[in-house]
């Protein structure tokens, strides 16, 4: 697996990963501002030459929160998003997340990798065809 600095010339790319991993969907134009803005960081991970995962954080070199990180379905359980995470590590010093406390595979993913909980956002999740759910933050040091 390659991973390569996110710039907004993957805004196509991380648009369609993210839309298979998440409810709410982003516009490319959304993701290439994002992507653009002068604390934002992330990687695209290439396996085969062939887009599975990425990372978009915003932050610096002292913290930084995770935006949005996504894995290909067919890539999941294969190390992906770990190796995204433990390399965000080489841009930022500390690490903070907002996860959805319903969502049991992505907080044994993060607790995992060393997140532990420091927070929560009430109702933070909005959904339209279920209750609003409330993100659990999270944090990590490298």
């Amino acid at each position: 697996m390659t991973l390569v600095e996110l710039t907004a010339f993957h805004a196509d790319i991380v648009v369609e990963l993210h839309r298979t991993s998440f409810e709410e969907n982003w516009s490319a134009k959304a993701f290439a501002e994002l992507i653009t803005l002068p604390a934002s960081f992330g990687f695209l991970a290439l396996k085969d030459d062939q887009p599975v995962g990425f990372i978009l954080c915003q932050g610096d070199a002292i913290e930084a929160e995770i935006i949005t990180i996504a894995t290909h379905p067919a890539a999941r359980r294969t190390g992906i998003a770990g190796q995204l995470v433990t390399n965000i590590g080489t841009k930022t010093q500390r690490l903070f997340l907002e996860v959805a406390e319903d969502n049991p595979a992505a907080l044994a993913f993060y607790t995992q990798f060393g997140f532990t909980k420091v927070g929560r956002r009430k109702n933070y999740y909005k959904h339209h065809n279920r209750d609003d759910v409330d993100a659990l933050v999270m944090e990590k040091s490298f």
